[in-house]
């Protein structure tokens, strides 16, 4: 029989946010933990969603590498001053 171990995890949220996750808790019925857990569990599954990142290709670590040399000695226009 398999039995079902639970851990503790504490975590600090700001005033502002705990003020908020307390009023959106209790209009839904939920306790704290319950409303973290459940915070938790749609966290996973929006990350399992979601496309695995790609690796970067040589050529493109190569021209970021170019780009960063470029903007380190001012050679760039600003998106500003293509729009005007």
């Amino acid at each position: 029989m398999r039995t079902h171990t639970k851990k503790i995890v504490a975590t600090s949220l700001p005033q502002e946010e705990l003020v908020e996750l307390d009023r959106v808790r209790q209009r839904q019925g939920l306790s704290r933990s319950e409303a973290v857990r459940d915070a938790i569990r749609w966290y996973i599954g929006a990350i399992g969603r979601l496309p695995a990142p790609e690796e970067m290709l040589p050529e493109e670590a190569e021209a970021i590498r170019r780009g960063k040399e470029q903007i380190a000695r001012g050679e760039y226009v600003r998106l500003e001053d293509l729009l005007n």
